[in-house]
């Protein structure tokens, strides 16, 4: 199958580590010291007391989460991650739930370069619940579909980048060596019980949780249906409400935010867009040109 490059999932190149938490913070603050610094893995190296591996596992997260890039002169902070995490941003070492919010919502709504895993769990399967076994088995299927050809212990290294971002660990040690990252705390995958697979192994069963959208916020979802917007319909002034809570890449299938909830976001006083409602669907029109920049501000307000 040929696919466009833009559109191109990713399976690799986290090295097999989650992003910690530490590690965007720091990487942002050396970006704006030494744009070139994170270029050299020796320098990278001394300059954020990490492993070679680590530091290659880094530069595909700054990517990954949109906050950074490479840049014609080394590295470059990019308006998201600028926003957020800069040395003039709203929250430049992540201590309120919004900016944990939107770095959810951008590693896992992409358009271009998708990260696999992340695609498949939230936005592609019909049931909420998994384990490893049957996720290795569904991602499988589903890249050979494309035409990928994936050995297994790419897919579970893939699997298990996906688990590390979202599920604690239990082994906390010293601040530096917390394997636990920024999204954690949204408990968004919780372990839930155990079962046997096809194989006959007993395994740990996932679930993703539906998540009241009060916990998210209205701010950040009222950013999200505008970049969604902007990204996937930039040229349409009005949405079918079914776009929006199921899509791909939508609010509602990116938040885990049920139908009704997201229906009375929509429909509460002040809000920014017309919503229509029509029997179980319904359809939300703007006037205006989408602007997620603008947008962005608000969240912290």
């Amino acid at each position: 199958m040929n696919i466009n490059a833009n559109i191109r999932p990713r399976f690799s190149g986290h090295e097999t580590f989650a992003c910690r938490f530490s590690w965007l913070p720091k990487a942002v603050r050396l970006i704006e010291s030494d744009p070139h610094a994170l270029s050299s893995d020796e320098q990278a190296i001394l300059s954020l007391g990490l492993g070679k591996n680590m530091v290659r596992s880094l530069r595909f997260w700054l990517d990954a989460f949109d906050v950074a890039a490479p840049a014609t002169e080394g590295w470059a902070l990019k308006p998201f991650g600028a926003a957020l995490l800069g040395r003039d941003g709203a929250d430049p070492f992540i201590e309120r739930t919004e900016t944990q919010w939107l770095l959810h919502w951008s590693v896992t709504s992409r358009v271009q370069a998708p990260l696999f895993a992340w695609r498949h769990v939230f936005h592609r399967r019909m049931r909420s619940d998994f384990t490893r076994g049957e996720l290795f088995s569904e991602m499988r299927r589903e890249s050979a579909r494309e035409g990928y050809n994936h050995s297994e212990i790419t897919l579970m290294q893939h699997i298990d980048a996906l688990l590390h971002t979202y599920v604690p660990t239990h082994a906390m040690r010293a601040p530096e060596d917390v394997l636990d990252g920024p999204l954690v705390d949204l408990k968004l995958i919780q372990a839930a019980g155990r079962r046997r697979g096809a194989t006959g192994k007993d395994e740990q069963v996932y679930s993703l949780a539906r998540i009241p959208a009060g916990k998210v916020g209205p701010a950040v979802i009222d950013y999200a249906i505008e970049s969604y917007w902007a990204e996937r319909h930039p040229s349409e002034r009005v949405l079918s409400f079914r776009d929006l809570a199921y899509a791909e890449g939508s609010p509602g299938a990116t938040f885990r935010v049920a139908e009704d909830e997201l229906r009375s976001h929509l429909e509460r006083e002040g809000a920014t867009y017309s919503f229509r409602a029509s029997g179980d669907a319904g359809a939300v029109s703007r006037s205006d040109e989408p602007n997620p920049a603008a947008r962005l501000g608000s969240v912290y307000a």
